[in-house]
């Protein structure tokens, strides 16, 4: 099955993605530093991996459980496996890892959808998923 939605749309979810995924790691952030540091924020690698991690498990969640982030439901498509069936915590995990990658190498693993016969990026054939627009 070839998926069916636009690197620009891609792209605009993401964008909308990121905005909420960092507002809720720099909410979580902000709480921890509340909670344990009363006198002065401590940064350093720490914050680094918290910040990481509420990444991580808003997309990794939203692609397992529900099959969508909040930016992929208002650009109006979902994530599957090649067969159809939801994706997988293992699947979500290489997709969210890779796709920082596709991005730190000039967007090189987003553009090459643009050139793919299926129009998947390099994390969706690796993870072996495919964006598909809500019917």
């Amino acid at each position: 099955m070839k998926s069916n939605v636009s690197l620009l749309r891609r792209l605009g979810a993401a964008t909308y993605d990121v905005f909420l995924a960092f507002s809720l790691a720099f909410f979580i952030v902000g709480i921890i530093l509340i909670a344990f540091f009363e006198k002065q924020a401590q940064t350093g690698s720490w914050m680094f991996f918290v910040t990481l991690a509420t990444t991580y498990f808003y997309f990794a969640w939203s692609w397992a459980i529900g099959g969508q982030t909040l930016g992929m439901k208002a650009w109006k498509f979902h994530i599957v496996q090649y067969n159809g069936d939801p994706i997988t915590h293992k699947q979500a995990f290489v997709r969210f890892f890779l796709s920082i990658l596709s991005f730190s190498a000039a967007g090189l693993g987003f553009i090459y959808q643009l050139f793919d016969r299926d129009n998947l990026s390099l994390h969706d054939k690796f993870s072996k998923t495919q964006l598909l627009q809500n019917q």
